[in-house]
């Protein structure tokens, strides 16, 4: 036996996709405990499932915009909590490359496993000079698999030892 729903809640069941759902989501006129009720039942009686409502939402404009609210100020205050630098120039020679690419490294979904504030933490510097050696590490990667073919950790440190800038222009070049 089906629930009963509004006028408005109907409106929403009648979404063909998940798509389709969420922009009708955003236009009706209905409580979030009730949407949550309403958006089980449709998941339940399509048959799709809750990651591909998900998958739209996070690229639809309006939630794309309310996610990203507040993220300067919170990172911001992520970069203040996880500064563990001294004030002074870190110079990276091998040794300290070579850990550092030890330490970088993806899993099979492709996230990093050590997080850019785990590192900073590790090689006492801040999260901004991590994420200045992930961008040049990725460029790096890039460029050798171009140029060179296979990816050594020879290659890296001779690339790794380069500004960002040459290595942008490098990547231009390709």
């Amino acid at each position: 036996m089906e629930p009963k729903f509004s006028k408005e809640e109907k409106k929403l069941l009648k979404a063909k996709n998940p798509e389709d759902y969420i922009n009708k989501s955003l236009q009706c006129d209905i409580t979030s405990g009730r949407k949550a009720y309403v958006t089980k039942y449709w998941l339940k009686i399509t048959g799709n499932e809750s990651s591909k409502l998900e998958y739209y939402r996070n690229r639809h404009p309006y939630w794309k915009a309310k996610k990203m609210e507040g993220t300067a100020e919170r990172n911001v205050v992520r970069y203040a909590k996880h500064n563990y630098g001294d004030g002074t120039k870190k110079i990276w020679d091998n040794k300290l490359i070579q850990e550092f690419v030890n330490h970088n490294k993806k899993d099979k979904k492709g996230n990093y496993i050590h997080k850019d504030w785990e590192l900073a933490k590790k090689f006492e510097c801040t999260i901004a000079t991590i994420q200045h050696m992930r961008r040049k590490y990725n460029m790096t990667v890039k460029i050798i698999e171009a140029t060179l073919g296979k990816v050594t950790n020879k290659r890296l440190l001779d690339h790794l030892k380069m500004g960002e800038g040459t290595l942008r222009k490098m990547i231009r070049s390709l």
